[in-house]
């Protein structure tokens, strides 16, 4: 199990040490990289969860395959609208352009590698 997610692990890692390296010794301005950090520690706990249960799938069932690749996005969405709900609740500024973009692009590549997984089973 540990082989086959492994590049999520390595994505989940490279991303937090480029965040907390960037917090601390390389600031941009306008980009909020706590909020990514959030972003990246999210998609990782939902993709052990998606993985998990793509694994318990029988490849024998394409269509049941389909289906669980579908609902681990539309969890990851609503999970995400929830958490942007909460967000914006909390008044803590807006959040950014060039921030949102990173997130987006984040949870782009958790996604291709988790269909990349759902491909090889």
């Amino acid at each position: 199990m540990l082989k086959k997610f492994l590049p999520i692990l390595a994505l989940f890692m490279c991303m937090n040490a480029i965040g907390l390296y960037c917090i601390n010794f390389f600031p941009i301005e306008g980009v909020k990289f706590s909020f990514i950090l959030v972003v990246n520690l999210m998609l990782f706990a939902l993709s052990l969860f998606n993985f998990w249960r793509i694994q318990k799938m029988d490849a024998s069932k394409p269509n049941q395959m389909v289906q669980s690749v579908m609902m681990g996005t539309l969890i990851k969405m609503m999970i995400f609208a929830i958490a942007a709900l909460i967000y914006s609740r909390q008044h803590l500024g807006p959040v950014g352009f060039t921030t949102l973009l990173i997130s987006m692009g984040i949870y782009l590549i958790y996604t291709f590698l988790e269909i990349q997984w759902s491909l090889k089973k």
